[in-house]
């Protein structure tokens, strides 16, 4: 674990992961790249997470207003290190991740980098489906300068994140992670990584449906895309229970 100043800061929010949360850190904790710290922000877990928590990382750090944003910049804050990593509670992230998140950063001028996901539940075959799926998607709309970065997958600048706000200019709206790319845009090179992989969880769309997970996605997407900034975090969520 980290005993001094680091060149990365992973930042891991959690409410509730007991499930996932092992083997997401074990993976965190096994990655080639080791000039890094890592924060898991507690968000009122009655679960678990908590205990896991404190086996794994080198900061756990409570953050008492409700919401992934609010956590993640709460980890943010805390951080010490130049770059931030985003990692989510039910992901795996292989060994050289943050290897090429790093190599990424480092070239002149980029301030942000994200990569492809898939399904961690789904057979070898299926995943490869869905990595090409996204990696397709990702680099189209990279092409046409809309960086689809997904907070599963990417990282930045700190210093930058500052620059344009960070999430508490974002966390009133649906896809802040997105919105966050296309705002690191405005002050520097967003890169997408294509071979920097990272497999989270179908709960989500298992619970929803693949269809209509789907259609409530293009639609925060097209209110990314034409700026309309009109979908909330409270319809989002009013849309997945209903």
């Amino acid at each position: 674990m980290s005993t001094g100043a680091t060149r990365v800061t992973v930042v891991v929010p959690v409410l509730n992961e007991e499930d996932f949360l092992e083997e997401t850190l074990r993976s965190l904790r096994h990655q080639t790249f080791r000039d890094f710290e890592l924060i898991v922000v507690d968000n009122g877990s009655t679960d678990a997470s908590i205990d896991i928590a404190q086996q794994f990382a080198d900061r756990v750090v409570i953050e008492p207003q409700k919401g992934y944003d609010f956590a993640l910049h709460r980890g943010i804050l805390e951080a010490q290190s130049p770059l931030i990593a985003q990692a989510d509670a039910d992901t795996l992230y292989p060994r050289d991740w943050l290897s090429k998140m790093v190599r990424a950063l480092d070239n002149s001028g980029v301030v942000c980098a994200y990569g492809p996901w898939a399904f961690r539940e789904n057979p070898k075959w299926r995943r490869h489906l869905e990595l090409s799926l996204c990696w397709s998607t990702q680099l189209i709309t990279h092409l046409f300068g809309f960086p689809l970065a997904t907070g599963c997958n990417m990282g930045f600048r700190r210093e930058a994140y500052f620059r344009v706000g960070g999430y508490p200019a974002l966390n009133h709206l649906a896809g802040a992670d997105t919105r966050l790319g296309l705002r690191l845009r405005q002050v520097g090179k967003v890169r997408f990584v294509p071979d920097m992989i990272a497999y989270t969880s179908n709960r989500v769309v298992r619970q929803q449906g693949v269809w209509r997970r789907w259609a409530l996605t293009v639609r925060v997407l097209v209110d990314i895309l034409m700026h309309r900034d009109q979908v909330t975090l409270d319809q989002w969520y009013d849309w997945r229970r209903s």
